[in-house]
């Protein structure tokens, strides 16, 4: 009976199987509009779970015993949900976008690294005990060279799918910047964290891989601890990321913003009516000034189409949505700021009365637009403005 026990980091390891599978419960319950990306989430969790339980049985001295050792189905179904987290990853980021269709032929390519793996594991009958590096030498030549090649897809096509990953996150912020003037910056950053997270995580198990012949067996195994200790770091922080991109990040179905082509504004019907119609959004309607506008409730409020409005801003004005408003946001502070009315107003005063939310973004974009802090046009106009009146006085 004794040797059933498990040894206090393979009770971790049981303890992130329940917790994950908890979660994975959870967000199917959490409220939300777009449901495509929780499922996918909900994919991924699972792929944890058999991971975490099928490195369990493969490590775990009582299992190795056992009858299921000497079956192949253990290692395939390890190496089938290594291999695709990656996959499962991306697409998640991606549908947070825009849906995908995930039946399309093209999305199959994806699949061939995991196939590729079970199919060499169920052809050559590979066990538990063949899996353990240990016990190697006693393989023939192609059973080593068949494990050598299925370790050599688990631990490196990860890799290339936490970079593709991070491209699809820049993209997607790139995609909010044009429907949104403000985005959840504190979400994304999370976003940022959690991708890291796994690039560590799967960098290492790569630098693992090839450090394996060079370091001893204890090494290695203190290699394979920390790496199931940081899975359960990222699984936390990436259910965190998706319960509150559920809530926070895309809470309105996007619209997607077309890409600039020749000649479209000449091609739209009463396109200076429109045109007029964004000038007074701004002028009288002053529009910009709602921390949470975005494109599709401003085209609402003018009474033209959110496509439309997407044209116009980036081939007139030649920005996205998110430059136009905190651009015009901008303009209002520098008013603000020199305004005698708001003589008693401090600088986190003016940024909310002339529509940001964030004191970082306000001075991010401020600088950029106007080449100074808000603080320093202040003083610098104010001291100006002082010298007019001085001036004026005099003359009188």
């Amino acid at each position: 009976m004794k040797n059933l026990l498990l040894n206090l980091h393979e009770v971790v390891i049981a303890l992130t199987i329940l917790e994950t599978l908890i979660l994975c419960i959870a967000l199917g319950i959490l409220p939300g509009v777009r449901k495509q990306p929780r499922r996918l989430l909900q994919v991924f969790f699972l792929l944890i779970v058999g991971t975490l339980t099928t490195t369990l049985i493969t490590w775990n001295t009582s299992f190795q015993s056992m009858a299921v050792a000497s079956y192949p189905w253990v290692p395939a179904l390890l190496s089938a949900c290594l291999l695709l987290q990656g996959p499962v990853l991306f697409f998640y980021l991606r549908s947070l976008s825009c849906e995908i269709d995930l039946h399309h032929w093209r999305h199959g390519v994806h699949l061939v690294p995991a196939l590729l793996a079970i199919g060499v594991i169920f052809t050559y009958d590979l066990s538990i005990y063949d899996w353990l590096p240990w016990h190697w030498e006693a393989l023939s030549a192609a059973d080593r060279a068949a494990l050598a090649f299925v370790w050599f897809l688990v631990k490196c096509s990860p890799l290339i799918y936490v970079l593709a990953c991070f491209y699809t996150e820049y993209r997607l912020r790139q995609r909010l910047k044009q429907m949104y003037s403000s985005i959840a910056e504190r979400e994304l950053r999370l976003a940022d964290w959690v991708l890291g997270g796994f690039f560590i995580h799967w960098l290492w198990s790569f630098v693992a891989y090839f450090l394996g012949g060079y370091v001893s067996g204890d090494t290695n195994d203190l290699l394979g601890i920390l790496n199931n200790y940081l899975t359960v770091l990222l699984v936390n922080g990436l259910f965190l990321f998706g319960w509150r991109n559920t809530r926070e990040l895309l809470q309105q179905e996007l619209v997607v913003a077309v890409e600039p082509e020749k000649d479209r504004l000449q091609e739209m019907p009463q396109v200076d009516k429109k045109l007029e119609a964004v000038e007074q959004g701004i002028r009288e309607q002053r529009l910009h000034l709602e921390s949470q506008i975005n494109l599709e409730r401003f085209a609402e409020q003018i009474g033209i189409k959110p496509r439309e409005l997407s044209t116009i801003i980036n081939d007139h004005y030649q920005q996205n949505f998110f430059e136009f408003i905190n651009s015009q946001r901008v303009e209002e502070a520098k008013r603000l700021l020199v305004a005698p009315e708001c003589a008693g107003d401090t600088v986190l005063d003016i940024l909310y009365k002339s529509g940001f939310n964030s004191q970082s973004a306000f001075h991010r974009f401020f600088k950029r637009i106007v080449g100074i802090t808000p603080s320093e046009y202040r003083k610098k106009n104010v001291v100006s403005l002082a010298g007019v009146a001085a001036a004026n006085q005099s003359a009188r």
